[in-house]
């Protein structure tokens, strides 16, 4: 988002290494961008040092460009000419490696077989861990009126919000502005309502109904207006850890709505630790929308251009799925004369891993449709890695 549309307490400081709320998911989504470039100048026979000389210098055009306004509305950072940098040196190693990943040996396929799966399952804890809590999380919260009449770093709630409730806490205002409210501990449920009539203009994120842990202005949820659409967020460990945390927007609930507009208009939500419920109710909308925390989350963690409910959020998942499960059936029908074993033993410790973890980190257990995805690019790699096997040994 160019830092014109963001309010300056939330634009990063220049030049710096560890830059604004998000400074991980930049960093990644950076390394994935240059990539491709450090692929495309290793495939021209670029010496890896020139790649990295190539990538730094390219970066800091870029970074020192942004610098000086152009685009406008733009920042510098060291973290970007870092991650850019290491973006084409990780091309490099794509293509060094390449040998080994299409054509491995026996026992080397065998040890890529559990390798992959042992960091497959070290990504879903990963992600499961990053949706877990913040700090020990309580059944019941304590909520007050905030003393902040302005949520930190955001705008101000054009609309009129007539009561809101938190939980059993509830409150009227009669006013424009958002509701705040604090807590001396963040509870594991979260139920939010509202009242609003109006609404806000612009396209920015504009907090409705705020709630905050007390002493810190980051939000544990908060019902928001984007543009025509209600969205849910929510704070977990991986808000602390730099990572993108996903939301829940339900579209067209402000269409056709004006900043006066005294038609009333219900919200209500569910912040709970394995899903987020958003609802919207008013005499000309009437919409739900659910969406489930599970460990195959983590594409969403590590980038923000693909949101979890756009047209393209069904290519990123099967994308995502690939990158975790494909290999294990390469390397897994590579691995020689018992590679039914070694594949079904590595598949079992990942299916097993993966369906304790509910358990172990309080998500939602992956859907149906996630598992017979999974099932079929194993078997998919598995049968094509058969294929080319019979077609050398000819």
């Amino acid at each position: 988002m160019p830092f014109g549309a963001l309010q300056s307490p939330r634009v990063p400081a220049r030049w710096c290494l560890v830059c604004g709320e998000l400074w991980l998911t930049d960093g990644i989504s950076n390394v994935v961008l240059f990539a491709p470039f450090g692929i495309s100048l290793s495939l021209l026979g670029v010496r890896w040092w020139r790649v990295a000389i190539v990538s730094f210098a390219c970066s800091l055009l870029i970074e020192y460009m942004q610098s000086i306004g152009l685009p406008p509305a733009r920042s510098a950072a060291w973290a970007d000419v870092v991650a850019n940098t290491l973006g084409g040196l990780t091309g490099v190693l794509v293509v060094q490696l390449r040998q080994w990943a299409i054509a491995p040996s026996p026992r080397l396929a065998t040890r890529l077989t559990f390798l992959w799966s042992v960091g497959a399952i070290a990504v879903l804890v990963f992600t499961s861990s990053a949706l877990g809590f913040r700090d020990n999380a309580y059944d019941v919260g304590v909520y007050t009126r905030s003393t902040y009449d302005h949520t930190p770093g955001m705008g101000w709630f054009g609309g009129v919000v007539d009561s809101a409730s938190v939980d059993a806490y509830q409150t009227t205002q009669r006013g424009t502005g958002p509701v705040i409210v604090e807590t001396a501990v963040a509870p594991r449920t979260v139920k939010l309502s509202a009242v609003v009539r109006g609404r806000e203009e612009g396209n920015t994120l504009v907090p409705i109904v705020f709630v905050h842990k007390r002493g810190d202005t980051s939000a544990v949820t908060f019902i928001g207006e984007r543009a025509d659409a209600a969205e849910l967020l929510v704070s977990r460990k991986a808000w602390d850890w730099g990572l993108a945390m996903p939301s829940l927007t339900l579209p067209g609930v402000f269409v056709n709505r004006t900043v006066t507009d005294t038609r009333v208009l219900r919200l209500s939500a569910i912040a709970a630790p394995d899903h987020l419920e958003l609802h919207a109710r008013s005499a000309y909308f009437d919409g739900d929308r659910t969406m489930l925390l599970t460990p195959t989350l983590g594409w969403t963690m590590i980038q923000t251009l693909i949101k979890r409910d756009s047209t393209f959020a069904i290519v990123a998942r099967v994308g995502w799925l690939i990158t975790l499960v494909f290999p294990i059936g390469w390397f897994g029908a590579q691995s020689g004369a018992r590679w039914k074993s070694i594949l079904g033993v590595a598949i079992g410790i990942v299916v097993l891993s993966v369906s304790t973890m509910p358990r172990v980190f309080g998500v939602a257990p992956i859907a149906l449709g996630e598992w017979e995805t999974m099932t079929l690019l194993v078997v998919s790699a598995a049968i094509v890695a058969r294929q080319r096997l019979r077609a050398l040994s000819r």
